[in-house]
């Protein structure tokens, strides 16, 4: 009879720990982020084949602003989380080639990605994968200016759904509290686009329980197809940085 009653005390001992250990209320976290990202593509029109690439440094000079943001909000394991990002970038006094006149290109790119899901424990302490499911909108205005010609623009809209995987996994818990290795991965495609992903590996290091900071590395792709022959794969991708709050 004792033994019986110590091993529905240890069981229900044991379900209060675990039921102590479940993410209880809101939490919520705002990250400011600089992506210094280079671009790079390839592609084909009217059945003519070119590729390009841009490093961060080729980039920098064009570009007038650039600025992003994290954002996540969590009720117990249900999640909320999106990340915006906007780049604007003029360049003056292209050289047109075979043409005598000069060029000058500005255009503005607004990505925004959003998803909800819900979280899972891991195989360890202090692991936690987090799995969503949502969409990813890209807008993009350009204009081109021909000195002594007319101005060509052109506005673009994508948006397609997506699937995401954020794991969070401890690194050296024993010696650096707070230090994590995450990664959010994205795919998808299917709407205006043939397919979208992403690849975000990052430490976060939380110092205090209200502030965080954030370095890796991100890369963002698209691939379309368009009308006849056209094909476009582009992607960008670069260091990333950032401090956030918790609250």
């Amino acid at each position: 009879m004792k033994t019986a009653v110590a091993a529905g005390l240890a069981l229900v001992a044991a379900g209060m720990t675990a039921h102590a250990a479940e993410p209880q209320g809101w939490k919520f976290e705002l990250t400011p982020m600089a992506w210094l990202a280079g671009m790079e593509g390839d592609g084909s029109i009217k059945g003519r084949d070119f590729e390009f690439e841009k490093s961060f440094g080729d980039l920098v000079e064009s570009v007038d602003m650039a600025a992003g943001l994290l954002g996540t909000a969590q009720y117990d394991r249900y999640l909320f989380w999106a990340q915006l990002d906007f780049i604007s970038s003029d360049t003056d006094n292209l050289d047109s080639g075979d043409q005598p006149a000069h060029l000058s290109a500005s255009s503005d790119l607004f990505l925004g990605e959003a998803a909800v899901g819900y979280q899972v424990d891991g195989w360890s302490e202090g692991q936690t994968f987090d799995l969503l499911v949502g969409l990813r909108t890209a807008k993009i205005d350009t204009k081109l200016d021909v000195n002594g010609g007319p101005s060509l623009e052109d506005d673009t809209t994508l948006v397609d759904p997506m699937l995401v995987v954020r794991p969070r996994i401890p690194v050296l818990p024993s010696m650096i509290d707070g230090l994590s290795f995450n990664s959010t991965m994205a795919i998808g495609g299917g709407g205006d686009s043939k397919l979208v992903y992403e690849l975000q590996p990052q430490f976060q290091y939380d110092a205090t329980d209200s502030l965080s900071f954030r370095l890796g590395y991100r890369r963002v792709g698209y691939k379309f197809d368009g009308e006849g022959d056209n094909e476009l794969n582009i992607s960008l991708a670069g260091l990333i940085l950032g401090a956030g709050f918790k609250f």
